[in-house]
């Protein structure tokens, strides 16, 4: 054979599809972190359970009560996820050039726009879940500005967010008088409150700087989210004793928001007066004739009654909308604790101001957003009790992850596509309930969660990529390619290159699909690692979803394992070769 021949370049090798087998073996093998799947796994259930699932309140003598940890800490597991998904995204422990940064940023912003309108369609289905991912959508913007911090600074700023940011957004609200509107909603007075969440995020992405396969930084993660999360608890709990022991009246109304409802246990969702509020009167002081009373629904427990021929008579926005009467039942007994039937128009403007902000009650509020430990509170022990559960949670993973990895098999199917899995649950509520509907049934808990576990592991091993996953990386990989690229640093393209495959993980529309077996030996190939190498390296000219037309890499660059990094796009030093590698073909 003539030296001609030796030394011409290989041809590329046609792609072989990866046989189930491979794609599960890939989908909990290095370089993806399957612990990070499996946390995500955990939220997406938790969350499941919250809105579903029929949990008694907290009893230390009925472990099934346990479980109503998932109130609350798995939505707020989910933001710290974010983060880290965002820090692996953008380089993980490298931090990305200023150069990389326009075209990263425009692959964010391709992923929270799907995001967004994903969760604009499920919105409206009419579920009573208040749906994550359009606040999700928006935690991908509010992230772009901080993308090349390094963790210390991330977390300077996530601290006095934590500290006082709760408490400025009550007072926002509260001297506003309950102002709202939808963007105030979305991101400041709405269940998913900005104050909230964004320090969490940024926790999430100063985590992803780190070197998570270390075991000392899991056990690190795994003592300080411990210490946080019972030591949120011992103090939320000591506060509020010393504030009910000095101020009596501050329990008059206890606000328990949280997205379960419990028809057995009592509603939480809802406030309930212990006390008559100002403008109330005893309900046995109305008369009740010719009224029309409507049932509190899921997550309010106020009955509406008007008057039986309010519709008929065309009394609506005249006089006699006066006689519409507000009923306040406990929510566990049904008993009808207070009626506000004060009677003619509500005097509005500057004049009423000082009464309308005292009924606001500016004191409990305040004191509310700093103390409590209610889910969905977004008061500051919440956010550190919260955050202390998601380290402790991700930690703990991290540790033992490795050595199960098998066992924990259903649990990455099912993380590596979180988006695809709550939208499955969000329209299967919508099927069984109907629009407003609602479900309490720890039945239907487990058997979402089974059914979800076993979906997710089959379209793994057949598929790979969930299919919303896939529609989200297209989007932000084509909205990245409009920004040109700098010339002496090619930038990665969000949810494709080297900073989705140095991820190595996923979080919701933003799942990498796992990686193929790879030889570690230098210019050692196989036939199935040249197929691969065929499909995933392609020059900075060339789309990365198609094989390249090039028959031999750049100059200054060498194949090692049948592939070539881009120019200007080599692994972090400490990093596994594989980790270099692109994402696999659908």
């Amino acid at each position: 054979m003539s030296s001609a021949v030796l030394d011409r370049p290989e041809q590329a090798v046609p792609a072989s599809r990866p046989t189930p087998r491979e794609r599960l073996r890939a989908l909990v093998s290095p370089p993806r972190i399957t612990a990070l799947d499996a946390a995500r796994a955990l939220a997406i259930l938790g969350m499941v359970g919250a809105h579903v699932g029929n949990i008694p309140p907290f009893e230390l003598g009925n472990p099934f009560s346990w479980l109503v940890v998932v109130n609350g800490n798995s939505a707020l597991l989910f933001a710290v996820l974010a983060g880290i998904s965002i820090a692996l995204l953008t380089g993980r422990q490298r931090i990305p050039e200023v150069e990389e940064l326009p075209r990263l940023r425009a692959g964010l912003l391709g992923r929270a726009l799907v995001i967004f309108l994903i969760g604009l369609v499920l919105e409206m289905l009419g579920t009573s879940i208040s749906v994550i991912l359009t606040f999700y959508g928006v935690m991908y913007v509010l992230a772009l500005p901080v993308l090349r911090w390094r963790p210390g600074r991330l977390l300077l700023l996530a601290l006095p967010i934590a500290l006082v940011g709760p408490l400025l957004s009550a007072a926002v609200e509260v001297f506003s008088l309950g102002g709202y509107g939808a963007g105030t909603s979305l991101v400041v007075t709405g269940v998913y409150g900005v104050t909230t969440w964004t320090p969490l995020m940024l926790l999430g992405m100063a985590l992803g700087r780190l070197p998570l396969e270390r075991k000392r930084v899991a056990a690190a993660l795994a003592g300080i989210g411990a210490v946080l999360a019972i030591g949120a608890t011992v103090l939320g709990s000591a506060l509020f004793f010393l504030v009910m022991l000095f101020f009596p009246d501050y329990g008059g109304v206890v606000y328990n928001q949280s997205s379960s409802y419990s028809a057995d246990f009592g509603e939480s969702g809802s406030w309930v007066s212990t006390e008559y509020d100002p403008g109330t009167v005893p309900a046995d002081s109305i008369d009740f004739t010719d009224m029309v009373c409507y049932p509190p629904m899921p997550g309010d427990p106020t009955v509406f009654c008007e008057p039986a021929d309010y519709w008929t008579t065309g009394a609506w926005g005249t006089e006699s909308s006066d006689d519409l009467t507000y009923v306040e039942v406990d929510a566990e007994t049904g008993e009808i604790l207070a009626v506000d039937s004060a009677g003619g128009a509500d005097v509005q403007g500057w004049e009423s101001y000082g009464d309308m902000l005292w009924e606001m009650d500016p004191a409990w509020r305040l004191g509310d957003s700093v103390i409590s430990l209610e889910p969905h509170s977004g008061s500051t022990l919440e956010i550190f009790r919260s955050g202390g559960i998601a380290l402790l949670v991700i930690g703990v993973l991290l540790l033992v992850a490795r050595p199960l990895r098998w066992v924990l098999l259903p649990l990455s199917a099912l993380g590596s596509m979180p988006l695809t899995a709550y939208s499955l649950h969000i329209v299967s509520v919508f099927l069984l309930a109907g629009p407003g509907g609602w479900i309490v049934d720890n039945r239907v808990w487990a058997v979402t969660a089974v059914a979800l576990l076993l979906a997710c592991t089959l379209w793994s091993a057949l598929r790979g990529r969930g299919p919303l996953e896939e529609l989200t990386a297209r989007v932000s990989r084509r909205i990245a390619r409009t920004v040109p690229a700098p010339a002496a640093v090619t930038a990665p393209d969000v949810g494709q290159t080297t900073a989705d495959a140095a991820s190595t993980t996923a979080d919701i529309g933003a799942a990498p699909a796992p990686q193929p077996p790879r030889t570690d030996q230098p210019g050692a190939t196989t036939p199935a690692t040249r197929a691969w190498a065929a499909t995933t390296w392609t020059p900075s000219t060339a789309s990365p979803s198609t094989p390249s037309q090039e028959t031999a890499p750049r100059s200054g660059t060498a194949p090692q394992g049948g592939m070539a990094p881009q120019q200007g796009t080599t692994p972090e030093a400490g990093t596994t070769p594989a980790e270099g590698a692109g994402t696999p073909p659908q």
